[in-house]
């Protein structure tokens, strides 16, 4: 999204909260207002899991667009 489009979906936001009068929903955007983003942390299993795949040999990879063309190819799509 260009910069120029965000402001306007700002603006259109701010123009329909001014506008609502469902209290229920001016709390449920006050809550959002104050949530903040919460960072994912991984178990120790998980980051374990992903710090042995880090090592692995890139060559044992397989390519996501040539699992997409067999997938599509297996099932005629």
């Amino acid at each position: 999204m260009n910069t120029q489009q965000l402001q306007k979906d700002k603006l259109n936001i701010i123009n329909w909260i001014s506008q609502l009068e469902d209290v229920s929903v001016v709390e449920k955007v006050k809550a959002l207002m104050g949530s903040s983003v919460k960072k994912y942390t991984l178990t120790t299993e998980q980051q374990k899991i992903l710090d042995k795949q880090l090592g692995l040999d890139p060559t044992l990879y397989t390519d996501a667009d040539k699992i997409y063309s067999d997938l599509k190819a297996k099932h005629e799509l």
